[in-house]
């Protein structure tokens, strides 16, 4: 039982779905045929791109529904310092990575998934126990007090895991101090293939490209409710003069959704009959757009695994072999922590010195492919050693 009906869940789900398991997918709205109406628009990497189009499901995306990113720019405050380009034909791809909504990635999944065994069943968990063999979990809602058993249990159910809440598993959490603004935007200067990348004192500003003149823009900032707050045409200029004129002026501002960054870590990934993947298992800082790319990876590791297991006879749900699980993913995860959390705290560095050396490094980045290239492997997912699915190949 998957636990948890979004993209990662989801994903899994068609991951495992050609194995000889009943599969059920648990979720209060499954999103089959129309999903819910979040459509934050996020990040592919092409590492996860080649994951998708294995499962099935990138090749039910329409050209409309994704924007390819050939060019980053990354640099220090307003694009006047500092400054690094990635370019995707230096690197020999089509694409450095695609930017894509909620809504229509996850009705291409639920497409997929319509065409296989697995079972989605409308339900909020409520709690579980345990025994030797199961899993039995509790529902609440429209099913309250209906009892499900499964060999395992995965908790695809986000940052507030409610299952990681019933295994008793805490988390390690850090407080950035900022939340962060989304808006969609028109711009009078576009560039349809390039996202950027701005540090600024305040925190980070992703502008991504989503077709056309429009741009999402995920700023970081401790204000963040007053940003929020402000009407349109003061918002345009705030923007303007904090992200600088590389898109030229901001024409048209959508109302701005916000929330709170931090980093975050479950203390332990499995228990008995339970294993943790995505936000459940870990959340990140959007900076550099690494959140739903790192649990596509848990999907890899975790399906690649339980193929192995099913085909050799083994009990997929013992404490002992889930744990070979959270150790594969470690290094993967610790090292885009890192990654991730460095960008936020050098960039966060006010004093001069230290703003005159970033610009600098950022520089010599740019003038050296061997850096470029290193950088963009990890931006793209594509850093050995890969799991099957990112390799083309189903588990």
């Amino acid at each position: 039982m998957i636990c948890g009906g979004g993209l990662v869940g989801a994903s899994l789900a068609l991951a495992l779905a050609h194995l000889p398991l009943d599969i059920c997918l648990l979720d209060p709205a499954p999103h089959a045929p129309k999903p819910r109406t979040d459509d934050r628009t996020f990040t592919i990497a092409q590492g996860s791109k080649r994951a998708l189009a294995t499962l099935g499901a990138w090749s039910r995306l329409s050209r409309k529904d994704f924007q390819p990113i050939t060019e980053i720019e990354v640099s220090d405050r307003a694009g006047r310092l500092g400054l690094t380009h990635l370019f995707a034909d230096e690197l020999g791809v089509d694409a450095l990575g695609f930017v894509t909504g909620n809504v229509a990635l996850l009705a291409a999944l639920y497409e997929a998934l319509s065409e296989t065994g697995v079972t989605l069943r409308r339900g909020r968990f409520a709690g579980m126990t345990t025994n030797d063999e199961h899993a039995i979990v509790t529902l609440a809602g429209e099913q309250e007090g209906k009892r499900l058993e499964c060999r395992l249990l995965v908790g695809a159910d986000g940052t507030h895991s409610a299952v990681r809440g019933a295994c008793e598993i805490g988390v390690y959490r850090h407080d950035y101090g900022r939340e962060a603004i989304v808006s969609n935007c028109r711009v009078s200067a576009p560039r349809p293939t390039t996202a950027f990348e701005r540090f600024t004192p305040d925190g980070p500003i992703a502008a991504l490209p989503i077709g056309d003149d429009r741009y999402t823009f995920v700023i970081s900032r401790p204000d963040a409710t007053e940003w929020q707050a402000l009407d349109e045409d003061p918002f345009r200029d705030r923007l303007t003069k904090t992200f600088g004129d590389r898109l030229g002026r901001i024409l048209a501002a959508s109302p701005r959704l916000r929330f709170p960054l931090m980093r975050q870590h479950a203390r332990e990934w499995v228990a008995p009959r339970v294993a943790l993947i995505g936000n459940a298992a870990h959340t990140l800082h959007p900076v550099a757009g690494q959140g739903f790319n790192l649990g596509l990876r848990d999907v890899a590791v975790l399906a690649e695994r339980l193929a192995e297991a099913v085909r050799g006879g083994d009990d997929y749900g013992d404490a002992t072999w889930l744990r070979g699980y959270a150790q594969v993913r470690q290094a993967d995860v610790a090292n885009t922590t890192r990654f991730t959390d460095g960008l936020v705290r050098i960039f966060a560095q006010r004093l001069g010195p230290v703003a005159i050396a970033r610009a600098l490094a950022l520089n010599l980045v740019d003038g050296a492919p061997a850096l470029k290239r290193m950088l963009a492997v990890r931006t793209m997912g594509l850093k050995a050693p890969l799991p099957k699915l990112f390799r083309g190949i189903k588990p």
